[in-house]
């Protein structure tokens, strides 16, 4: 798992911040030469309007969109926005051009990368900047640069309606545009073609000069259990990288794991590398049309219409660290109230937790009365106690909810 990769690296000393532009680096979500009527709805309080934007999207169009397009793009973003938990706004560019392919639907992708910046559990991985600000609760880039870039094929045969079935010989907007914005999100490995026969992993750090793995490609694993990012197994490039990558591949993330009922996640891992599909997406044989997880798979249908995330990829951006609204934490686990003892409560400062039930390295997230989570701190309960820093929380009742594996531990404690 993830977490023993980590704290490898928590002795390494902070370096200041850095980015890496990615623009032209995107994930392209292909059209299928099929017709499947199946609808999976997108959430009733976004539909009529009266979901709690958690999260704000600012959208910008270039001339060339549509305007009738709009409404199903800022529907998408809506989505994610009522689901995702963050102070700072997530900066989104949409073009509509012709594609060079028809079977091309859409591609996208964070337009800059971050590391070693404030709330980084390891400085040494790089973060999507929508992800990065989300952590440290601050803008990492310029306020007029978007955060994920999009572009959207202006030739596909686009059913622009939201809230009901697709017709057959059309495709959903919607649809697309929500598994694009979940590309840029962070729904993406740095896994990439470099020749015929192998394949690399990392984005190149132009202050260390060497390639250093994306977040996303922490939780990578081929059986029996083994991490793409252990260098002691696989060289990037190399050809051991590419028969790993067209073997079989999952995601080993705690909570995607749990919602996706214990077994590990599998990935589209098809017999040949496909640029740009392969390895950020999942497999689309286990996640069918129609069923509530399908969303993250590499293709879309006409008649197909899939407006909701679904749990298994709102795991996974849990696991690479996305805020989520304590309502939505909750529903991803089977909460195990009043089990965490909290000393000193009221506390000012930090506090000790305390439990014998978790042993393996997790994380204590801290909700304030209203549901906003304010605090994410990486843990290991050694000893069976963590320290927790709440410096600068403002005086109060706060919920302390620790996930592990299948369940997740709570508790209260007064800030004074």
């Amino acid at each position: 798992m993830r977490y023993s990769l980590l704290l490898l690296f928590l002795s390494c000393g902070l370096y200041g911040q850095a980015q890496f532009d990615t623009i032209g680096y995107s994930i392209t979500c292909w059209g299928r030469d099929t017709v499947i009527e199946a609808t999976v709805p997108g959430p009733a309080n976004v539909i009529d309007g009266s979901a709690e934007m958690r999260t704000r999207f600012e959208v910008t169009f270039t001339d060339s969109v549509p305007p009738e397009a709009e409404e199903s793009i800022r529907f998408a973003a809506d989505v994610w926005g009522s689901y995702l938990q963050s102070d700072v706004p997530v900066r989104v560019l949409v073009d509509w051009r012709d594609q060079g392919d028809d079977r091309i639907l859409a591609s996208a992708g964070p337009s800059t990368i971050y590391r070693a910046f404030p709330g980084a559990v390891n400085p040494l991985v790089w973060y999507p900047v929508a992800l990065a600000e989300a952590i440290t609760g601050e803008d990492l880039n310029k306020t007029d640069e978007a955060d994920i870039n999009v572009v959207v094929n202006s030739k596909a045969n686009w059913n622009y309606g939201t809230t009901g079935s697709v017709p057959r010989n059309r495709i959903d907007l919607a649809s697309v545009v929500l598994h694009e914005l979940g590309h840029g999100l962070g729904f993406l490995s740095s896994v990439d073609s470099t020749t015929d026969t192998t394949l690399s992993i990392g984005f190149e750090d132009p202050e260390l000069n060497e390639r250093l793995f994306i977040i996303y490609d922490l939780f990578l694993e081929t059986p029996p259990g083994q991490q793409l990012a252990d260098t002691l197994l696989f060289n990037s490039p190399s050809e051991e990288l590419l028969a790993a990558v067209i073997e079989r591949l999952e995601f080993a993330g705690d909570t995607s794991v749990a919602l996706n009922g214990g077994e590990l996640v599998p990935l589209y891992a098809p017999e040949t590398f496909d640029v740009g599909s392969s390895v950020s997406h999942l497999d689309e044989r286990t996640y069918r049309a129609g069923t509530e997880d399908a969303l993250m798979t590499p293709s879309i249908a006409s008649g197909e219409a899939i407006r909701s995330p679904g749990p298994v990829t709102l795991g996974v951006l849990y696991d690479l660290g996305w805020p989520l609204s304590f309502e939505s934490v909750t529903s991803l686990h089977e909460v195990i109230a009043d089990r965490l003892r909290i000393y000193p409560n009221p506390a000012s400062g930090s506090f000790t937790l305390e439990t014998e039930a978790i042993q393996e390295p997790t994380y204590a997230l801290v909700f304030a009365a209203d549901g906003r989570q304010v605090k994410r701190q990486p843990i290991l309960l050694s000893g069976g106690q963590a320290q927790i820093d709440i410096t600068g929380l403002t005086p109060g009742f706060y919920t302390v909810l620790v996930p592990a594996g299948r369940r997740a531990y709570s508790g209260r404690v007064v800030v004074r």
